[in-house]
């Protein structure tokens, strides 16, 4: 009976992170037809805690809190002892807001299933949420500790969570862990630079942008980053020189590309901040 019962929490973690998937790619797209397709499963087989389960995550993604919440309640009625139903609430109640009820839940869950994953994880949002910095940091730390090798956005989240609470140092203490880890991956990097600049270290952050662009086949984004911090740092002719650099290298793209969204709002980003910086002071 217990090698059957692990074998369906298994079965339903893997469906869980399918949807979360779902919801994470593709938002509300296509949500209610599979409501539709699983709301006619369940009148074939009433009597499947699965299929509740199931239609309970898509609720939740469609954001139809209550009809996710009785889904819950009835695949626990049916199996009482099915524990991935309270993974499900904590989900449901970080998302409604309800954080307090979220944490409840997810107690009970880690009560019963300390290493799991998902259940690790959501819980940190939770107590980040609740503005419980050093315990969501903690669950955070578990979290990395478990998580899949591709979860290198953990290391953001948690230096997010460290940032809002004005632990800046400590918040990149704990990215440069991920940076050691992963390699320089670029989110980590920028992130990283961006708290460097918070704490007014703008050599370092310099360095480090210096060395992430190195990498990079295109310049002109790194040169206007670089020109923003020289700013920052009220070294405004170091600042002028890098961002004239960026605007030959943005005049250097085809038409198309400079007719991109990102790269139109980055144009216009260098031009008012060359309007800032009076040419004659640096002449």
């Amino acid at each position: 009976m217990r090698n059957s019962t692990e074998k369906l929490f298994r079965i339903l973690i893997i469906v869980f992170a399918t949807l979360f998937c779902i919801g994470d790619c593709f938002a509300h797209d296509g949500l209610h037809e599979q409501i539709i397709a699983v709301t006619k499963e369940i009148k074939k087989d009433s009597n499947n805690a699965v299929l509740y389960l199931k239609r309970a995550e898509l609720y939740r993604l469609h954001e139809e809190w209550k009809k996710s919440e009785k889904d819950f309640d009835h695949a626990e009625k049916l199996k009482p002892n099915l524990t991935v139903v309270n993974l499900g609430r904590g989900k449901l109640w970080l998302d409604a807001k309800q954080f307090p009820k979220a944490k409840l839940a997810l107690e009970t869950f880690l009560a019963k299933e300390p290493d799991s994953f998902e259940g690790v994880i959501t819980m940190a949002r939770v107590f980040a949420k609740l503005k419980q910095t050093e315990t969501a940091v903690k669950y955070f730390t578990q979290a990395i500790t478990i998580s899949p090798p591709d979860s290198a956005e953990i290391y953001l989240e948690r230096a997010a969570t460290l940032r809002s609470a004005n632990k800046v140092d400590e918040a990149l203490r704990g990215l440069d862990e991920g940076i050691e880890k992963f390699g320089e991956l670029v989110f980590l990097e920028n992130y990283a630079i961006d708290l460097e600049v918070t704490r007014k270290n703008y050599d370092a952050a310099l360095a480090r942008l210096d060395k992430l662009s190195a990498t990079m086949p295109r310049k002109e984004s790194f040169l206007l980053r670089r020109g923003e911090i020289l700013f920052q740092a009220e070294r405004n002719c170091q600042a002028q020189k890098t961002l004239l650099e960026a605007r030959e290298s943005y005049n250097s793209l085809s038409p198309f590309r400079q007719n991109v969204r990102a790269v139109k709002e980055q144009i216009a980003r260098l031009q008012k901040l060359l309007a800032q910086i009076p040419a004659k002071n640096c002449e």
